[in-house]
């Protein structure tokens, strides 16, 4: 997923950018409007948009944004003022969130922004690889590849927390129902194999002493 962010104070706008990074986002910069406007484009996901930025104020960006896009948008601002709110909401923001601000809270507001607007991972390409969590179903350049659907729920997991390190515990935890026989860690482990022989996933990659990730390269 891509995000706009847009803000004119750097040391806040690389906080938020290397943070979001650091969960699998792919982060797009602009300190100004003009900026802004300039890097908006189809490819954005979510925009995290500051109001007092140069040229260009933020609702102003919002605005121009609306005419062509209901990309979820989140205002930042220093300001309480109920009438910025009230301007900001009139123009369709998604959220709102004043300064000082945790970074963990502003990711869990971008979360479920992306969550609510794009819903469930549905298919996943990869080269020359592609899945389908719908139907369970893999391909490489075509051809079908056999995969039990345990595998495929657990690349979906990986996905879904792509570029962010994960236990094999928390594999377990968030791929096992209650109702199955919970494996021993180390299963997990057979599994990644099996994933990256399968359907050639060089993406998954071994975190020494800690678990696995998914990052593309």
């Amino acid at each position: 997923m891509k995000i706009l962010v847009v803000e004119d104070d750097s040391m806040i706008r690389e906080g938020i950018s290397e943070f979001l990074s650091e969960y699998g986002y792919s982060i797009v910069e602009a300190k100004d409007g003009r900026q802004a406007l300039s890097n908006f484009n189809k490819d954005i996901n979510l925009v995290i948009l500051d109001i007092q930025i140069p040229f260009i104020n933020g609702l102003e960006v919002l605005k121009e944004i609306r005419k062509t896009s209901k990309v979820p948008v989140l205002i930042l601002t220093a300001f309480s003022d109920e009438e910025y709110k009230i301007n900001a909401f009139t123009n369709l923001v998604d959220g709102y969130i004043e300064k000082p601000f945790s970074l963990a809270v502003l990711k869990a507001m971008v979360d479920s922004q992306i969550q609510k607007s794009f819903g469930e991972i549905e298919k996943f390409e990869y080269k020359d690889t592609e899945v389908n969590f719908t139907s369970y179903t893999a391909s490489i350049s075509g051809k079908s590849v056999d995969v039990n659907a345990k595998e495929l729920e657990i690349l979906k997991y990986l996905l879904e927390n792509e570029g962010q390190a994960l236990t094999r515990n928390q594999i377990i935890e968030n791929v096992w129902k209650e109702t199955d026989e919970i494996p021993f860690d180390r299963v997990i482990d057979v599994y990644i194999k099996e994933l990256r022989k399968k359907l050639d996933l060089d993406c998954i990659v071994t975190i020494r002493n800690v678990g696995y990730k998914l990052e593309r390269k």
